[in-house]
């Protein structure tokens, strides 16, 4: 008897339709929705890859695809995303005014593009600037791409990148000491070959950086303080680095980080419930780190609170210490931090 004959077919995929994609997609990032419009390509790889396309057209969807959401703001790296830190950056500099243009430290940089924020700094007139994390960077190729889309930006637009006071002569003659066609390749030690004295990446602790105490003009962070373990003595440290008058500001995120898994499992307060929470996560609130930065002598000049309402049934089980606390602290999401070393 052949069984063959009775084993059903598999079904044969649908087939792609590219128009139909592609005017989903520019809809929806037309509408800036971009979080759907990265759900649309990854429901579609699937039957992109089984289609009859060529190869270099698919190619052509997955990266002109993946550079529009980049575009859109919504990736770790390029223009877009250096332009909205950079440009509230700016903002406050010219509020409250740099002491010098000596060196600039970017604290807890990250892994994905440490030096974009670094090379903002250079091309604006500053001596030396730093990208610092105790992580290595993720991949150095992605690095160098990016930091290219970065330069050829920056190069282009000066008007959208440069700080008061910067001149212009100099700030293009910056972006050209980088190798652009070494970092096109995704070189990102040959991009940076002939400002690496200048410009650098700092895999370590900030107390092993080696910066010099009382060089550092504008020092910076994005969500490192609340993974700090020791923040008297970062703070400490930071103090002693940072010239007379030195400027700093740091964005501290305050909310249980599982909340970002989206499964509904956490909110953002979730972990002031609990005895114990995630190890790199010091759970300090907004007046704690505020308190944390005046103790070693700081001078507060802003303090911005993001706050949400918190689930009733979470705020009941706050632990003592923090149903304790003042309701800004209960509800604070996240703070925004601006201080100066006294002169």
């Amino acid at each position: 008897m052949n069984t063959q004959n009775n084993v059903p077919k598999a079904a044969k995929p649908a087939a792609f339709d590219e128009a139909a994609f592609k005017e989903t997609f520019d809809g929806l990032l037309s509408e800036g929705k971009a979080e759907p419009a990265l759900t649309h390509l990854l429901n579609a790889l699937p039957q992109l890859s089984a289609s009859k396309l060529n190869r270099k057209e698919k190619l052509k969807h997955l990266t002109f695809a993946g550079r529009m959401l980049q575009g859109a703001g919504l990736g770790k790296y390029g223009p877009e995303k250096l332009r909205g830190k950079a440009a509230n950056l700016a903002r406050m500099v010219k509020r409250h005014g740099l002491r010098s243009r000596r060196t600039f430290v970017d604290l807890g940089c990250g892994a994905h593009e440490p030096l974009a924020m670094a090379t903002y700094f250079y091309a604006n007139g500053f001596e030396n600037a730093f990208g610092s994390d105790f992580m290595p960077i993720s991949d150095e190729s992605y690095a160098a791409l990016s930091m290219y889309d970065v330069i050829s930006s920056m190069f282009m637009f000066p008007e959208r990148y440069m700080m008061e006071g910067t001149d212009q002569a100099d700030y293009l003659a910056r972006l050209r000491n980088f190798d652009a066609a070494a970092l096109s390749k995704g070189d990102l030690a040959g991009g940076l070959r002939n400002v690496a004295e200048q410009v650098a990446f700092k895999c370590c602790d900030i107390v092993e950086a080696g910066i010099a105490p009382g060089s550092v003009s504008f020092l910076i962070s994005y969500a490192v303080f609340e993974h700090v373990m020791d923040v008297p003595g970062v703070t400490k440290h930071i103090y002693e680095l940072m010239e007379p008058g030195g400027l700093g500001f740091h964005y501290i995120d305050l909310a249980d980080h599982r909340a970002y898994r989206h499964d509904g499992d956490y909110n953002e307060f979730s972990f002031l419930t609990e005895e114990t929470c995630a190890p790199n996560l010091n759970r300090l609130r907004a007046s704690e780190q505020i308190a944390a930065f005046k103790a070693v002598g700081f001078e507060i000049l802003e303090t911005q609170h993001k706050r949400i309402p918190v689930p009733e049934t979470t705020r009941a089980a706050y632990l003592p210490r923090f149903a304790a606390m003042s309701e800004e602290d209960q509800d604070s999401r996240a703070l925004r931090l601006v201080i100066r070393k006294p002169v």
